[in-house]
């Protein structure tokens, strides 16, 4: 394979024009020299797409109805992957910046059967991490030894196998999009990456931590903002129950994990005497309840909240 394979850069848009020009100039620095900008707009109501298709007028925009969130976006995005012929995907978040080398790092890391991470950092506190990057325990649904909210230091800075890790960034061949099958829509936003994972995992490929390669994000820009919000927490809720139960071995597995989240969750209940946290605690019950309803799926919006 050449050393500058071509990559598809998926961007799933939706109203992100308070730092869709912070993306684009830092793309425009980026020292790779075989990519192709693939941009997925869910509908938005800014100016965001005005504004990417004046700055790279030679994007393939897909243009969506309606918000179809980033587990469709980022499938849309890779099927332009294959029409155009390109052998990796970088799934990216728009509300990123980015080292000039990141790129080309993780393709010198990248291989048919390794799906390569990089080293995420907080844009408004670049010595902390940014990534849920690392282990995942699927008896009780928890993240495990991941780098989020770390420290930037030198344990952070080795190579490393990973079970899971965020699509804020994740360069992969196109084979394992081929293999694996499309991201589950069901979830809409949040685990999606997780549920992909662990599928790719189970077929023989490999999930590598590149620390090298380095880029800033946001966090949550186009979903309210903050590490945890009610929309957040409302699907973050919602598609737990349902990654546990799409991955559990047994019937007791699963029974055992919900009497665990169930127990989690009165144990927040005194948070809603809290006159701050009583968004997030009733946009998690409503998640729980929408899953066993079985709403899945796009079913709230940033401003249902």
């Amino acid at each position: 394979m050449s050393a500058t394979p071509p990559i598809g850069i998926i961007a799933v848009n939706y109203n992100s024009a308070a730092f869709i020009g912070e993306f684009l100039d830092s793309l425009d620095r980026v020292e790779y020299p075989n990519t192709k900008l693939i941009v997925v707009d869910s509908a938005s109501r800014d100016s965001s797409l005005d504004e990417i298709e004046k700055r790279r007028p030679d994007a393939v925009v897909v243009r969506c109805q309606e918000n179809v969130g980033t587990a469709a976006g980022n499938n849309l995005g890779i099927q332009r992957c294959r029409e155009l012929g390109l052998d990796y995907a970088l799934i990216l978040n728009n509300d990123t910046t980015h080292e000039p080398d990141f790129m080309q790092v993780l393709v010198d890391a990248a291989d048919g059967r390794t799906m390569v991470v990089p080293r995420i950092l907080y844009s408004h506190d670049q010595r902390l991490i940014s990534t849920h990057a690392g282990d995942f325990d699927w008896t009780l649904g928890l993240f495990r030894n991941t780098y989020h909210a770390k420290l930037d230091c030198a344990a952070t800075r080795k190579r490393r196998l990973l079970q899971t890790a965020s699509f804020c960034c994740l360069l992969a061949p196109l084979s394992v999009f081929d293999e694996i099958g499309p991201l589950d829509e069901r979830f809409f936003m949040y685990y999606e990456e997780t549920d992909f994972i662990r599928k790719a995992l189970d077929k023989g490929y490999r999930l590598l931590y590149v620390p090298e390669a380095v880029i800033y994000h946001q966090e949550s820009g186009s979903s309210g903002g903050g590490w945890m919000n009610p929309f957040k927490q409302y699907y973050a809720s919602r598609n737990r129950l349902y990654l546990v139960r799409k991955h559990a071995t047994s019937r007791l597995r699963y029974a055992l994990f919900t009497l665990y989240f169930w127990a989690g969750r009165f144990a927040y209940l005194p948070l809603y005497l809290v006159p701050k946290q009583r968004a997030l605690v009733r946009a998690q019950l409503r998640g729980m309840l929408h899953y066993y309803q079985g709403q899945m799926g796009r079913t709230l919006e940033v401003e249902d909240f």
